[in-house]
């Protein structure tokens, strides 16, 4: 999953800059790494989230509208609400289309700020050149990470719920790979992820 990999680079560059710094690796290449990594980001969050007003997508609205609108089980039941109270929706689950859209607009509510950003990026610095943008600074890592599990646990209710197969799992090869090309390289007590953090799809 590209996402993954993205904020992955972007992060362990940023946890190890001072251990790079006194490396060989050039900084230039760095630096260029980890911006093209940012912008990427903003890019494949817009694609996740973005509505479909014209075209039939594969983002999270547009998985939401594609469904149709019948009674959930009582096994669905549990996982939909299982997802809907992580994400600040304590109603029950009757119907997954109605429920889906609260959670959804729950969550983008919450993160509208974000959102804005990464569209404002994406459509004047990532997919065009608008010579008179103001970009303000995109969000956090940890912004990142909340948007991702969101997109990564809304796909998995999707598939194990709904499709009734199981979702893909996520592999974080290009990030644990990078650790491994540093290290190769001299660079000492490299650090893959913040203190005490753990992502629930590795």
């Amino acid at each position: 999953v590209p996402l993954r990999d993205h904020i992955d680079i972007y992060r362990i560059i940023g946890l190890n800059a001072d251990a790079l710094t006194n490396s060989n690796i050039s900084r230039a290449f760095l630096v260029y790494i980890q911006k093209s990594a940012h912008e990427s980001l903003a890019i494949y969050i817009c694609k996740i989230f973005e509505l479909p007003k014209r075209n039939e997508l594969n983002s999270i609205p547009g998985i939401i509208e594609s469904l149709s609108s019948t009674p959930l089980s009582d096994e669905q039941k549990h996982r939909f609400s299982i997802f809907g109270k992580r994400y600040g929706n304590h109603s029950d689950p009757t119907e997954a289309r109605s429920y889906l859209r609260g959670t959804f607009g729950l969550f983008q509510g919450l993160h509208s700020e974000s959102l804005d950003r990464l569209k404002k990026f994406r459509d004047t610095i990532g997919t065009h050149s608008d010579s008179k943008a103001d970009i303000s600074p995109l969000p956090s890592h940890a912004e990142f990470e909340i948007l991702f599990s969101f997109a990564s646990d809304f796909y998995e209710l999707i598939s194990r719920s709904i499709n009734r197969v199981g979702p893909r799992s996520v592999q974080r090869t290009v990030g644990r790979g990078f650790i491994k090309l540093m290290a190769s390289m001299g660079v000492q007590t490299t650090e893959f992820e913040f203190a005490g953090e753990s992502c629930r799809s590795d």
